[in-house]
């Protein structure tokens, strides 16, 4: 019995996270987030969202996954900060992209990611990099990476023969 009311419980606060996204799709530039996880429990009066257990979190092209997560909005009801703790890989798909590490801010308004804990990025190129933290701002494609070593492989193009 225990075992199906969380579940229902979850259920539940999935069919209201959504709701209160799909409230303003109409508005301009309305983005959506769709959160699946083993536990879920909901805050409305501080507008957090807490996950727990194989979440997986899907924001635009952006995929994030890790053992728990916590997801902060604004009065505005528009996304503000995501935590992600234990495991946490993020995958860019438009650009093959992707970073693990052991946690992770996502921040929404300047759209910049900060890992932490081991960090690995990839891109599509083959470069790798290694670091004890990296913050990536998506939109501009730049990264900052801190560690003692950071380690990268950049994969380069031969120059010509002219």
């Amino acid at each position: 019995m225990k075992r199906k009311s969380i579940s229902l419980l979850a259920e539940i606060g999935l069919v209201l996270i959504l709701s209160i996204i799909f409230a303003g799709t109409a508005v301009a530039n309305q983005k959506t987030l769709v959160v699946s996880s083993s536990e879920q429990k909901i805050d409305y009066g501080n507008q957090v969202f807490t996950y727990r257990g194989e979440v997986r979190a899907v924001w635009e092209d952006i995929v994030l996954e890790a053992d728990e997560m916590e997801v902060y909005l604004t009065e505005e009801n528009t996304l503000r900060e995501i935590i992600a703790r234990g495991n946490v890989k993020v995958i860019q798909k438009e650009k093959n992209r992707q970073v693990s590490g052991e946690s992770a801010i996502y921040l929404a308004e300047d759209d910049r990611l900060i890992m932490e804990g081991q960090v690995h990025y990839q891109d599509e190129l083959g470069n790798d990099l290694r670091a004890d933290k990296m913050t990536i701002w998506i939109k501009t494609e730049k990264i900052e990476a801190e560690g003692t070593p950071v380690e990268a492989i950049y994969v380069l193009e031969e120059l010509g023969e002219e």
